[in-house]
Order: C-alpha cells, then sequence, then structure tokens
C-alpha cells in the first residue's frame, strides 16, 4: 500500500512538472486536479485508478460493517438456539462472507498491482493496464455490492434488537 502511494505521488509530481513549462511563452491556465491523459496508456491508468480510489473510499464503511457484522453475529451465538432467526443468522453470514472477501480482493489486488509493469513496452503495458482495469472494476463492484448487502441486512437489525 505504501508502495502504491508512493508511486501515485511521485506519478503526479512528475506529471506536474512536465506541465509547468510553456515553451511558447502564452500563459497557461492552472486547472485543479490531475492533468488530463494524453495517451491510450495514461487513460487506461487514470481509469485503473479511479477504480482503485473509488473502492478505498468506502474501504472504512466495508471494514465498520465488518466489525458490525462480527458482534451480531457473536450475540446472536449466545443466544439459546430458540431464540435465534436463523433465517436472519444465515443472512448476517453471508454478508460477512461478501464484505471480509470484497476487502480482502481489494489488498491483494493492490499487492499485486505492478505499477511500472512492462513500462519499457507500450503495447504490453496496454494489455497490462487493461487487465488490470477489468480486475479493479471487479473489486470495486464487489465492494458496492456488499454495502449494498449491509445496508439490507443491517438495517433491520436496529429495529428487531
Amino acid at each position: 500500500m505504501l508502495r502504491l502511494m508512493i508511486t501515485l505521488v511521485s506519478f503526479s509530481l512528475v506529471a506536474l512538472s512536465c506541465n509547468n513549462g510553456d515553451s511558447s511563452g502564452e500563459t497557461t491556465h492552472q486547472h485543479s486536479g490531475p492533468p488530463a491523459p494524453k495517451t491510450q496508456e495514461d487513460s487506461l491508468f487514470h481509469d485503473v485508478m479511479k477504480g482503485h480510489d473509488a473502492g478505498m473510499a468506502k474501504a472504512g464503511k466495508l471494514r465498520g460493517n465488518i466489525n458490525v457484522t462480527k458482534q451480531l453475529l457473536d450475540s446472536l451465538d449466545k443466544l439459546p438456539a430458540k431464540k435465534v432467526d436463523a433465517a436472519y443468522k444465515q443472512r448476517l453470514i453471508g454478508l460477512q462472507k461478501a464484505l471480509v472477501t470484497a476487502d480482502e480482493d481489494m489488498f491483494k489486488w493492490m499487492k499485486d498491482f505492478k505499477h511500472d509493469s512492462a513500462s519499457d513496452n507500450k503495447e504490453l503495458r496496454i494489455k497490462y493496464l487493461e487487465a488490470e482495469k477489468a480486475k479493479v472494476t471487479v473489486v470495486k463492484d464487489q465492494i458496492f455490492s456488499a454495502l449494498n448487502q449491509a445496508d439490507s441486512v443491517l438495517r433491520p437489525a436496529g429495529s428487531k434488537q
């Protein structure tokens, strides 16, 4: 994770420094946010990072729901079997699995992502980034799906318990 963050900051600084020079002598307008992608490779990398950022923006909520789900399951395990709503417990177990899987898959993707993979071969680099864009989209969608499931399963928990 630290390596990814360092890479992102370095990439941003290089991109910004390249845009600061203006050889034509004309005044350039400063835009907020990252520079616009100029190549297919830049565009794909930008898309991969957007997917990563969208998923990571929900990491805190994801882990919070993992903790709530664990607490609810622990509480249900302390009750006599006759008092436990078995269907609700199964929904919590399924939810816990979805949340944990989404969290683990994001961190596995981040660990496996190689920022500079095939940087010396444009064609391979583009194929790599296309594949990574597809992977991070799946992981991001998993996170959002698990959080939607949490919203529906955990919302009634407050009114039932």
